[in-house]
């Protein structure tokens, strides 16, 4: 039987545990960049708590993973929607500590939940082609790969109604 984690919304006080979560280079393999620092994420959560863009034009839906013992961040989940839109654009990352338990499939489940009871209609996940993790866990959402790539990522879709 597979542990259940949880998610609950970002706080600004999450900066300094995940931080932690967030420390391994081999997160960002396929992304590039490097681990953010805690004054970073301080200051990258401060915006991010307040759930919307700057101008108002996007909802910004930040939740931290939870392990299953309730006790710790393991990673995070995120959606952007557009305020006048049917579409989100979602994302997910996982600590590698606690990567290969399934955690990122029932993390995003529960946001792509969320969002369905928001209306949101269709789901768009950025995914670069040799990150196979992250495919399974956007076919497990129910995502496909279309032709179309951005910034060397491939776009995946799928649809909430029905």
């Amino acid at each position: 039987m597979t542990e259940t984690v949880s998610i609950r919304p970002l706080e600004s006080a999450d900066a300094e545990e995940m931080a932690v979560v967030l420390a391994h280079p081999d997160l960002y393999l396929f992304t590039g960049g490097e681990p953010p620092s805690r004054p970073d994420l301080e200051r990258r959560y401060a915006l991010q708590v307040h759930g919307r863009s700057p101008d108002g034009s996007e909802i910004w839906i930040n939740r931290v993973v939870v392990a299953p013992d309730g006790e710790r961040a393991v990673g995070y989940v995120q959606a952007t929607l557009p305020v006048c839109g049917s579409h989100a654009e979602i994302a997910w990352v996982i600590g590698r500590a606690w990567q290969g338990r399934g955690y990122a499939t029932q993390a995003a489940l529960r946001l792509v939940g969320d969002l369905r009871d928001r209306g949101v209609r269709q789901i768009v996940a950025h995914i670069h082609p040799e990150h196979t993790a992250s495919q399974g866990v956007a076919r497990r959402l129910g995502l496909r790969p279309t032709k179309i790539m951005e910034d060397g990522e491939t776009r995946w879709t799928g649809d909430l109604a029905g």
